[in-house]
């Protein structure tokens, strides 16, 4: 099957959006046997709820919550077990979302007031820790599971979720270095986004019971989806289709991007010496203007900054195709190549 024969992610993925967003509150519903007797509900129960909710109704694409049940359902596997696995996932990846917004002091996320500005710090860590621990807690808890695997994907999603931190933790350290390098971006880049890929495909992998070698296929194949999400966002940051307003937003906020630090590396001069000025003067709090952003994204277009991301975007996709279909059988692989052919598409 070539790539224009391929059904569509969105075709693929949409059979598991009803409920998913239910299901994975449901999963937050444990036990509470620290109570005072005669009281119906537990003290800042109501609170917890209302901001996870809160969180899970910010909208986005899913994607961490479907791909798992999509995977599994094409080879005729459990799929209850592997929804309640893909919301999990969606769970761990809304609580460091929460994390990152209070990190970051980011006061929108999709549009929408972060969690923090509604409900103050303090309870949005809160409610971030409720999401991650949460997430944890259901899958070891559901019967939907088979027993067997239980501990086996509560691990999963508790390593995952330990290397997305320690991604985080160098996103915030990169900040710090004077003039990062295109493999200090492309590290933090893997550790934030590649683990919650790698355990939807190697959720599914133990779930369909495929073995060692299918589940080393998968984590190469959530590294390339991970780092090709991340070239992608970029490319969308300096094109002005990633929804923030004009292109070069990450510019603008003193974040070095992909394309920006090719350009960089393989062109230096003035004009690059300009752009790494600009890029500290953003991290110092001074934002500069949109005259100097614009000739900044022009010039990166220019000397080929855009066209090298955009081949390293098409080499990574074509690794991830291969190891897809390392890892799945054909009728599964079918998901994981239609999620290469949308990454590949810059659309928004």
């Amino acid at each position: 099957m070539s790539h224009h024969e391929l059904p569509t992610l969105e075709v693929l993925i949409a059979p598991f959006v009803p409920g998913c967003e239910e299901l994975a509150l449901s999963l937050l519903e444990l036990p509470q046997p620290h109570v005072p007797a005669g009281l119906v509900q537990p003290a800042g129960q109501d609170l917890l709820t209302a901001m996870c909710r809160d969180q899970l109704a910010s909208g986005g694409k899913r994607l961490r919550a479907l791909l798992t049940p999509a995977l599994v359902t094409a080879a005729n596997g459990p799929v209850d077990a592997a929804r309640v696995f893909g919301a999990a996932v969606e769970l761990i990846h809304n609580g460091t979302l929460v994390h990152d917004d209070i990190q970051d002091g980011d006061t929108l996320r999709r549009g929408r007031p972060t969690l923090w500005t509604q409900f103050g710090v303090a309870q949005g860590i809160n409610a971030g820790d409720a999401l991650l621990m949460g997430a944890v807690a259901g899958v070891l808890r559901a019967d939907v599971v088979p027993l067997d695997l239980r501990a086996s994907l509560g691990g999963l999603l508790a390593e995952a979720l330990c290397e997305t931190i320690r991604g985080q933790v160098a996103d915030l350290a990169l900040r710090d270095l004077p003039q990062p390098s295109l493999l200090d971006v492309e590290s933090v880049h893997l550790a934030k986004t590649g683990p919650l890929f790698s355990a939807c495909f190697v959720g599914a992998v133990r779930l369909l019971r495929r073995g060692l070698d299918a589940e080393r296929a998968a984590v190469r194949l959530g590294k390339e989806i991970g780092l090709a999400f991340q070239i992608r966002d970029d490319l969308l940051d300096l094109l002005g289709t990633k929804g923030r307003g004009d292109a070069g937003a990450d510019l603008r906020e003193g974040k070095p991007t992909w394309p920006v630090l090719v350009a960089l590396r393989d062109v230096p001069g003035p004009e690059a010496d300009g752009i790494r000025a600009l890029l500290r003067q953003a991290t110092q709090g001074s934002p500069p203007s949109d005259g100097d952003v614009a000739r900044a994204v022009a010039w990166v277009r220019e000397v080929g900054g855009e066209a090298t991301a955009n081949r390293h975007l098409a080499e990574t996709l074509e690794r991830a195709r291969v190891a897809a279909n390392l890892a799945f059988s054909p009728d599964s692989a079918v998901v994981a190549l239609a999620l290469c052919e949308r990454l590949a598409r810059l659309d928004g």
